[in-house]
């Protein structure tokens, strides 16, 4: 599964348990409750992963769990749940299309057709 396709699952499951009534306090940060996100209407699979998600970041930051007990997949899931809860928009684009959003930046949003060209050498 696609991290965008992730996100968007993790969002919607955001999205539908903050709506609800009961939200858990975890030091300072909000969060979802685990058994409210059983009513979002999320598919399975991505229903148990948010939930894991949010319980696995509970756990990190209460000290239960380290970074390295996690799988690559739930460390990601777990990153990706963060900045939900955050409000941060994840940022799904590919490496070579942040190399080139980079460049036009420095470039002063108006690159040169010569700039162009550096720019598709430089981000290959």
């Amino acid at each position: 599964m696609r991290y965008p396709v992730v996100c968007a699952l993790l969002a919607g499951f955001v999205l539908a348990t903050t709506a609800q009534a009961g939200i858990a306090q975890v030091t300072g940060r909000t969060l979802p409750p685990a058994e409210a996100g059983q009513q979002s209407g999320v598919p399975g699979a991505a229903n148990e992963r948010a939930i894991r998600a949010r319980d696995n970041l509970e756990a990190l930051v209460q000290g239960r769990l380290s970074t390295s007990d996690l799988s690559p997949q739930d460390l990601q899931d777990v990153l990706d749940f963060e900045r939900m809860v955050r409000g941060e928009a994840i940022d799904n684009r590919s490496p070579r299309q942040q190399c080139i959003d980079a460049e036009v930046r420095r470039n002063g949003d108006r690159p040169t057709p010569l700039a162009w060209q550096v720019i598709r050498l430089k981000c290959r």
